[in-house]
């Protein structure tokens, strides 16, 4: 189901991630959904991958990404301020990796969303959710509808 990448004479060729930066702490909700394997980039950084097992058309799993490079005020560990951000990773559609010994994470491409977010801040019938409401992930029903941008995955 996910695009892997191709490996020609010992290099590894795929598209770009979406983001890759350092990170203060990773929070993966609903631990258990998740399939995750260590694994290294380069052969050198070890990090774990973690992959949204459930079917095309099933919903996000959520990871939230702390990071100072996002704050304010740098020195300033104030998360009503620097909230703490949540990215939907959905079936099917890439690997966020956690990278112990650089503190950085790659984020998978998320281009394929056109004008969406990879943001839980949809309702349910994917319109953007009123201040007052909890947002979700845009639907997975609807987000496997939406086209393969052709992305390949590491």
């Amino acid at each position: 189901r996910i695009r892997n990448a191709k490996e020609k004479k010992d290099v590894v060729e795929f598209t770009a991630p979406h983001e890759v930066h350092q990170f203060e702490q990773v929070k993966y909700y609903d631990e258990p959904e998740w399939a995750c394997s260590m694994d290294s980039v380069a052969g050198h950084v070890g990090c774990i991958k973690c992959w949204n097992p459930r079917d095309e058309g099933e919903d996000a799993l959520i990871v939230e990404v702390k990071a100072m490079y996002k704050r304010e005020e740098l020195n300033i560990k104030d998360e009503t301020v620097n909230k703490p951000r949540k990215h939907c990773i959905f079936p099917g559609r890439g690997y966020f990796w956690t990278c112990f010994n650089s503190n950085l994470v790659i984020e998978p491409d998320s281009d394929w969303l056109g004008e969406l977010k990879d943001k839980p801040i949809y309702n349910s019938t994917g319109m953007e959710a009123l201040p007052d409401q909890d947002g979700i992930c845009y639907p997975g029903h609807m987000a496997a509808d939406l086209p393969d941008n052709g992305a390949t995955f590491v």
